[in-house]
């Protein structure tokens, strides 16, 4: 019997319809003790690399252990098949075989366990086959997350079996990194696949200015603490509070200004440094204003 008495949810549903809703109903109507977490549900439509990534940030601030719901579900003539995955935290996650959950195992200690869906005594009964997150996924998260055992809700497979979604590493070539964005925030902030440690082997450090390659622009910016350091309108390179590197505008938006989304290469490269005081580390600033 598991401990977890939290189900966090992410999903594409949006909040212009009931969607999400009725899910949530189930959810209630079937583990009225189960607390709900909503971590996002404005995922683009069907977009599953933007869901991975999400959650995959989202997994270090949630409770421990939980069931983990995510919902981003492309349809297609033959559904992919619904599965609950144990990590060694003890959390579990429960999602289509999409690779939505991949990049957050590990994040959670690991998969050790994983199982397909298909108890049919779990589910709502006449499941519609459009609406599985309802009929399917919801009750059965629900069930999990109010004591189920894992090994209730169906089959057996080989954690080798799942599908994944890799992830793309940022490539250091000499005095310059290449990457790519790997999400677009409310903010306009441009989320990068790279850290800290990847500029410093190129041998940009905090301080300095740096050359932003994207979108067919070239232009110099500076590696900042947090993007307040630079004047309103301005483009600066920073942490964000996730710890990557972050393209943002003071008071603006970085997506608006270089006309960037989610999946532009780019890259940020070391250019030739004037003589100045070293800039002091601190705790960055979140991303949020």
């Amino acid at each position: 019997m598991s401990d977890a008495r939290w189900l966090t949810f992410l999903s594409d549903y949006g909040f212009e319809d009931a969607f999400l809703g009725v899910c949530k109903g189930v959810i209630a109507r079937t583990a009225p003790q189960v607390q709900v977490l909503d971590v996002l549900h404005l995922v683009n439509a069907q977009d599953i690399e933007q869901g991975a990534a999400v959650l995959a940030s989202a997994i270090p601030y949630l409770p421990v252990p939980a069931v983990h719901l995510a919902l981003v579900d492309p349809f297609r003539p033959t559904p992919v098949r619904g599965v609950a995955i144990r990590t060694a935290d003890g959390s579990t996650f429960v999602a289509p075989d999409n690779g939505l959950t991949s990049q957050s195992w590990e994040i959670a200690g690991g998969a050790t366990a994983a199982h397909v869906l298909d108890n049919p005594s779990l589910w709502h009964p006449n499941p519609a086959r459009t609406f599985r997150g309802r009929d399917v996924f919801s009750p059965v998260a629900a069930r999990l997350a109010a004591g189920l055992a894992i090994e209730e809700v169906g089959t057996r497979i080989d954690i080798e079996d799942l599908e994944r979604i890799p992830l793309r590493l940022p490539t250091i070539d000499d005095d310059h990194v290449h990457g790519e964005v790997v999400m677009v925030d409310h903010f306009g902030n441009l989320t990068l696949n790279m850290h800290r440690a990847d500029l410093e082997a190129a041998g940009v450090h905090l301080g300095d200015t740096v050359e932003l390659r994207c979108g067919g622009k070239t232009m110099t910016v500076p590696f900042t603490l947090t993007y307040g350091q630079v004047a309103r309108g301005r483009l600066a390179v920073c942490e964000d509070s996730f710890r990557t590197v972050t393209i943002a505008v003071n008071q603006g938006s970085a997506a608006s200004a270089l006309r960037a989304r989610r999946g532009d290469p780019l890259v940020l490269a070391r250019v030739p440094q004037q003589a100045g005081p070293p800039l002091a580390d601190a705790q960055p600033a979140a991303r949020t204003a």
